[in-house]
């Protein structure tokens, strides 16, 4: 009986791993290239061509800016759901590709809960703040079920978000610019500027439709004389008022910068999580 309760108790680890990573990682130590495609939809939320187009942009922004960009879906998790997406990103090597750096973004849908997972350049880049304003462009679409869009966005987000780092500017509390795609404003301003134009121009020649020649100057003297008044303008007091602005949008009393936090692995993680 003794020797059974022992070799339980040795077989209980790896046991215990493989109930809580499922098929999602094989152990718990780190390997030495990816093993995973950067969008794995273990709860099938997408269709085919959705994840297939997803995944090609996800491989064309990480070779772009040198860090995995990478969701992924589950039906259901074990433990905590922010150790639960360290992990996936630790033990399928995620970390083994520029120099560790990435952002993870996952769904588990038994409690509608979310997390993001980020690491080396993707924690400065993804501050806190940012992933805040990050659920904020997210979650319509996530509380809609479109969870296509949900993750469009995240992709481009993510990109304005490496660019800004790149740019040696990144989203945050003091550099809380917009991440607004440039040439989609410039085509927006350049529209506005076309209607206005046209809408001026059409009133002016509106106007144009009743004017004739007249023979005379006769229509335009004014027979009434001209009268002519006398206006004193007397200096009363000067009264200033002065109202102290914010010096940043601080929206959740945030500092700056980025939370971190330790994983199984030992590795240095950003990260947030929440419910949908």
């Amino acid at each position: 009986m003794m020797v059974f309760l022992i070799f339980g108790l040795i077989l209980l680890p790896s046991d215990a791993a493989s109930a809580y990573s499922g098929d999602l990682w094989d152990s718990y130590e780190m390997p030495s290239t990816r093993q995973k495609e950067r969008l794995l939809d273990a709860a099938d939320l997408l269709t085919d061509s959705e994840e297939s187009e997803l995944l090609k942009r996800l491989d064309t922004i990480s070779a772009t800016h040198s860090s995995n960009v990478v969701i992924l879906t589950v039906k259901e998790h074990a433990g905590r759901i922010q150790d639960f997406a360290d992990d996936y990103f630790d033990y399928n090597g995620f970390q083994a590709d520029y120099n560790t750096s990435g952002v993870l973004f996952m769904l588990s849908m038994e409690d509608r809960e979310w997390a993001i997972s980020t690491s080396g350049s993707g924690a400065q880049a993804f501050t806190d703040y940012g992933q805040e304003y990050l659920m904020d462009q997210m979650m319509p679409y996530l509380r809609d079920g479109d969870y296509y869009n949900a993750f469009s966005e995240y992709i481009n987000v993510a990109d304005r978000f490496f660019t800004l780092y790149e740019q040696g500017t990144p989203y945050d509390v003091n550099n809380a610019k917009a991440p607004k795609n440039p040439l989609a404003g410039a085509a927006v301003s350049i529209l506005i500027g076309l209607v206005s134009a046209f809408a001026a121009i059409a009133f002016m020649a509106k106007d144009l439709h009743t004017v004739h020649m007249n023979a005379s100057a006769a229509g335009y003297q004014s027979h009434s004389g001209i009268k002519m008044s006398v206006h004193h303008d007397t200096y009363v007091r000067t009264t200033t008022s002065r109202t102290k602005l914010p010096e940043n949008d601080n929206r959740s009393g945030h500092s700056g910068g980025s939370s971190m936090h330790t994983s199984s692995s030992g590795s240095s993680h950003g990260g947030s999580h929440g419910h949908f």
